[in-house]
């Protein structure tokens, strides 16, 4: 009999423990695994570093499977994704085309899921950040800001040093880093075989706020016709043009203003944190740093800057599981990995300035500069807004090649403007 009760308690305890969860290595075992899809755009560099993110966020939610698109051409791809039927689940979006998607009805609505999360604060975004992904009527959140990125000058230290020239750095702290120190240096650490200046044309927002700071002034006011618009045109296209201090369009020929800068054949070279993530890549075989922009003649620096968020698209086929690969890259953790990898300025506030961010890369690197111009933030977005950014870019691109002139190029860009605010 007491055999018989030994057995039946046995029997007992294994039943309750084959009926526990198991447990291995601590670890809960998982459930059903749930793939992600996640497109993004960037090159193989790029798409290394979103896999380390994800290697975080493997540790903390195994369940989650994440499966990367990194598509040559990634608006079209995307857009034909959506009308097949067969969106991704999450996607980057940016901060003027998330105003045509958002009215498309391609995008979801999140904020249910940011009202529920734990660790997901408000008030630990810069507000204009949120509100470029957001409902303008109902303040709703439709993107999550996945970094952002001011520009800055990165520069080859030891070329300046070279020349005997203060590096800009050193002008900066001592409140000398203004646009005539900017380009006197540019002139002087100019040679046959160097530019002073490496400039991505395309980039030319970045020196319109000098001249022209309220250039969009309104959703139904976008003025590139007024003589301080021009002035910025012409400032820019003077430096490859007339001062011969930037390479022109005809002498990039196939190398790019980035690798000039790897290549030592450029000493400056206006960009946004991204670029930091392929300089650290290239190990480049001397001392380099950034600073902010230089000081105008109204005693302000000015910047751009280029914002993308992570959207979960609408007839997503995991919704859920989307979001928590959101809420984990937007969060303390996946924030502090952006930190480090070189890739833009974490969105979260306390992580940007935190040490994660700001002695990020190296000792005595200035991650400080692309932080410093504390009012920047993202231009007011519309309607059409794509359709007017490839209008401006059209125009301009003739300016810069000298085959229009600035004045000519933006009265046809504002004709083409006007159209498009009226619709």
């Amino acid at each position: 009999m007491k055999n018989g009760l030994k057995i039946l308690g046995l029997a007992i305890i294994l039943a309750m423990l084959f009926s526990l969860p198991v447990f291995a290595g601590g670890q809960k075992e998982v459930g059903p695994v749930q793939t992600v899809q996640f497109i993004m755009w960037g090159g193989a560099v790029e798409k290394q570093i979103v896999e380390g993110y994800m290697a975080g966020l493997a540790e903390k939610s195994p369940d989650i499977k994440v499966d990367i698109l990194l598509p040559a051409d990634y608006w079209p791809k995307l857009q034909t994704m959506i009308a097949g039927g067969t969106p991704p689940d999450i996607c980057y979006m940016g901060f003027p085309e998330f105003v045509d998607y958002h009215e498309q009805g391609a995008i979801l609505n999140i904020q249910k899921y940011a009202d529920k999360s734990k660790i997901f604060y408000e008030d630990d975004f810069y507000p204009g950040h949120l509100a470029s992904f957001s409902d303008r009527k109902t303040g709703d959140l439709y993107g999550i800001p996945k970094d952002y990125s001011t520009y800055a000058v990165y520069y080859n230290d030891d070329m300046f040093r070279d020349a005997g020239l203060a590096t800009p750095l050193e002008l900066y702290n001592k409140g000398e880093w203004t646009v005539d120190n900017f380009l006197e240096a540019a002139k002087r650490l100019t040679t046959p075989s160097v530019h002073g200046l490496l400039f991505d044309q395309g980039r030319w927002k970045a020196f319109v706020p000098y001249f022209a700071p309220h250039w969009i002034a309104s959703v139904n006011s976008v003025r590139v016709n007024t003589p301080e618009f021009i002035s910025a045109i012409n400032f820019i296209k003077d430096h490859s043009l007339k001062l011969k201090i930037s390479p022109t369009k005809d002498q990039l020929g196939d190398i790019s203003p980035t690798d000039r800068f790897i290549q030592q054949k450029g000493a400056m070279k206006i960009i946004g944190r991204w670029k930091t993530m392929s300089f650290i890549k290239a190990d480049l075989p001397f001392k380099w740093n950034v600073v902010p922009m230089p000081e105008g003649a109204d005693g302000k620096a000015h910047t751009w800057v280029d914002m993308v968020c992570y959207s979960i698209l609408d007839g997503a086929k995991n919704p859920d599981a989307a979001w928590r690969v959101i809420e984990y890259l937007t969060g303390p953790e996946g924030q502090k990995a952006v930190a480090q990898a070189g890739h833009a300025v974490p969105s979260r506030l306390s992580v940007a300035n935190s040490d994660a961010f700001l002695r990020a890369v190296r000792p005595g690197f200035n991650n400080a500069a692309h932080v410093a111009i504390e009012d920047a933030k993202p231009v007011l977005v519309f309607n059409n807004w794509g359709k007017i950014w490839g209008v401006i870019g059209t125009k301009l691109g003739l300016v810069w090649t000298g085959r229009k002139t600035a004045e000519d190029a933006c009265a046809e860009a504002q004709k083409e403007i006007d159209v498009l605010i009226k619709e």
